[in-house]
Parts: structure tokens; sequence; C-alpha cells
């Protein structure tokens, strides 16, 4: 019994530190986690494509939660935003151009998400790794990595075994009408900025089709960005 408690911790210790090794190893190649951990904001420009539809769109982002999305529909501009307390949108194609509060369902994965990679500085957030071994994504073999949250959220990370770069990430859903099924976002055409490298093309799907894919055209790191820019609007 004691051996193979040895045996067992052994191997505990050699499975973190193999996925330790690789989330590394990914933010050498996309930077380095010191000046990812120093990144304070981001403006991106580009095109979003969903359900047959192309549209140009702003995304900005800031330390620690804050985003705004602001995309522009045959002339009408809509815009979802969360301040780190209040997650609300105009949408005009819903009949209205005031700001209202979004839905729990709709507000819930905007607000789990953060403006720091969740594998960045992973262990100081409460967080663990755990390597999950190889598999295969889109003929590209891939070391997979499992992050469990502090509050029981559970990612999949698939990093290129070459290449070392992230190349999709698979979570669960948790609300709607796909409750139960995954979300699968895929990242490619990686390149530098100021340092930093970024995917510059993302397609998330779900069962195998797309639901949504984003061309980035420009990024801007630490920009000066204004709360009231992520807050709900005052009448």
């Amino acid at each position: 019994l004691l051996m193979l408690s040895m045996v067992l911790l052994f191997i505990n210790a050699l499975t973190a530190q193999t996925a330790e090794d690789i989330v590394s190893g990914y933010f050498e190649v996309i930077g380095g986690k010191e000046k990812w951990s120093s990144l304070t904001s981001t403006r991106m420009e580009g095109k979003m494509a969903m359900q047959g539809f192309e549209f140009p769109g702003v995304m900005l982002a800031k330390f620690p939660n804050k985003q705004r999305v602001e995309v522009n529909v045959q002339g009408m501009t809509i815009i979802q935003a969360y301040d780190g307390k209040d997650a609300w949108w105009i949408n005009p194609l819903a009949g209205g151009t005031d700001a209202q509060q979004m839905p729990d369902e709709v507000a819930e994965s905007i607000k789990k998400q953060e403006f720091q990679p969740s594998i960045l500085n992973y262990e100081t957030k409460g967080h663990t790794l755990s390597y999950e071994g190889v598999a295969e994504v889109e003929g590209t073999k891939a070391n997979v990595v499992k992050l469990t949250k502090k509050n029981g959220d559970v990612e999949l990370h698939y990093f290129d075994a070459e290449e070392k770069v992230l190349i999709m990430t698979k979570v669960p859903i948790t609300t709607g009408p796909m409750k139960g099924a995954y979300a699968e976002t895929y990242f490619s055409d990686y390149q530098e900025v100021d340092g930093l490298v970024f995917p510059f093309f993302i397609e998330v799907k779900t069962e195998g089709q797309t639901v949504q894919k984003m061309t980035i055209q420009s990024v801007t790191t630490n920009v000066e960005l204004s709360d009231n820019q992520f807050s709900f609007p005052k009448k």
C-alpha cells in the first residue's frame, strides 16, 4: 500500500509537471508570462460572420473583466457590454435603441469571461491543471490540458504538439437550447503585435457546426479606455 501510494503521488506530480510544461511552452511562444501579465487593455477591429452574414465590429477589453463589443448590421449598431457588474446591450434588431439589462441566460457566459487567459498564472487564481494526453484536432496532433477553475468550471485546452500554440478550447454549454453540448473555439493565423502573439482568426463550433467566425484586422494593446465605455448608459 505504501509503495502504491508513492507511485500514485509520483504519477500525479509527473502529470502536473507535464501540464505546466505545456502551458509554459505556450506562453514562451506567444510573448512570455510577464508581458502578458502586464497587458491592461486591448482594442480589436475585424469582421464577424454569422448565419451567412458578415459585418464589421470593434471589441474593447480592459483588465480585469470589462468588455464591450460593437457591430454594425445593415447600418444599425448593436452593442454588448459588461462593466464587471452589469451585463447590458443595445439591439435595434430587437426593436429597441435603449440600453437593456441582458437576460440572465445570455449574461452568464459573459460574466464568466476574464481579460487575462484563464491559464495565465492559474495557480494564483486557485485553478488546477492536469495533462489529459494527446488528441487530433482537424489533422493536427495536440496535447490536451484540462483546467479546473476554483469554482468548479472545466476547460479543455488543445496545444499544437509541434508549434506549441493553442489551437482549440472546449467548454460545456450550461444554459440555453444547446445546454449539455460543447462549444469549441478554434484559433489560427497567429501574428505578433507589440511583442505579443495573437490569433487573427477565431471560429466557434457547436456539435460540428460553425456558429461564428471572426477575422481580426488590427489589434492595439494597452490602449487608454475609460470605465464609462463599459458602464450601463445613464439616461
